[in-house]
């Protein structure tokens, strides 16, 4: 998968969780089939102008924004935030337990 391909699905990934948007549900309101929404999102497919429209009408987003590249920076940004808050969560447990 190359990074334009990446940044897409990474960005189509992001935008349906945030709206609890299951692939079937977005295939539906985009006009396309769930397992077409499937191989975009896995990087095995690369949607033609007018369908990359209808995916972020179905989403309520501008097109460009399904090609913003801070997802490739941070691809899951929720498991790096549940990652440093359970870090933090850690450490705090060790220093009260320390005190004590």
């Amino acid at each position: 998968m190359d990074k334009l391909q990446e940044c897409l699905a990474n960005n189509m990934k992001h935008y349906r969780k945030l709206q609890n948007l299951s692939q079937e549900k977005l295939a539906e309101k985009a006009g396309a089939s769930t397992n077409y929404i499937a191989l975009i999102e896995n990087g095995k497919n690369f949607p033609s102008l007018p369908m990359l429209r209808q995916i972020a009408n179905a989403l309520s987003i501008d097109s460009l924004d399904l090609f913003d590249k801070k997802s490739l920076i941070y691809p899951n940004m929720e498991q790096l935030k549940s990652n440093v808050i359970e870090s933090i969560t850690n450490a705090v447990n060790i220093a009260f337990t320390k005190v004590e």
